[in-house]
């Protein structure tokens, strides 16, 4: 196995298990968790922004999103997916700079954002060799076109998404449910141990 199959193997074991991965990191945060103040608010902001721009993207990807395993039918770019390969992981990285500087100010939020575009790039390098040996020159196409993270664009003239606005709205927010469960239990945590610390 030559380095760059040791690095995917890596970045694929790290794509099946990014469920729980974060998990340790987040109870760090909860623990270390500092008085209540304007930087609890503002973190609360950011992981609020970090959901509403993951409910953009899966209303254009759908429910495959949510899936442990790499299975795709079709490329999706349309909506955030014009801007940028990876809306999701990038909402996730917000969310989760949210999540350390509402606990522990900018330090944590430094780690945070530190380790989660580490943890991401992982994740994106596999599914990108995935895509590449799964659609071929249509993910190709698609990837000279559109930035990995952020950066300028080409027009992809992608056709609108099926189905109204509406019900796609409807199919991201219950595909969401758990992150939004996840993510009010944690803000309420936050809020919780910033009063009782303090």
């Amino acid at each position: 196995m030559n380095e760059s199959s040791k690095f995917i193997a890596v970045a694929h074991w790290v794509f099946r298990n990014r469920g729980w991965l974060p998990i340790p990191l987040m109870v760090a945060a909860l623990v270390a968790t500092r008085p209540l103040g304007i930087l609890t608010g503002v973190g609360v902001a950011f992981m609020l922004v970090g959901q509403v721009a993951r409910l953009w993207g899966l209303s254009h990807i759908g429910i495959v999103a949510r899936s442990r395993d790499a299975e795709v039918k079709k490329l999706v770019y349309t909506g955030p997916y014009e801007l940028t390969r990876n809306p999701l992981y990038i909402a996730n990285i917000v969310m989760f700079t949210g999540l350390g500087l509402a606990t522990g100010g900018a330090k944590w939020a430094g780690t945070f954002l530190l380790f989660f575009i580490v943890y991401f790039n992982l994740i994106v390098r596999f599914e990108e060799v995935f895509l590449e040996h799964r659609l071929g020159e249509i993910y190709r196409s698609y990837r000279n076109r559109v930035p990995r993270w952020l950066g300028e664009s080409a027009p992809v003239h992608a056709a609108s998404p099926r189905g109204t606005l509406d019900d796609r709205a409807k199919m991201a927010v219950r595909a969401e449910r758990s992150t939004i469960a996840i993510l009010l239990v944690v803000t309420i945590l936050i809020i919780f141990r910033a009063v009782t610390v303090g």
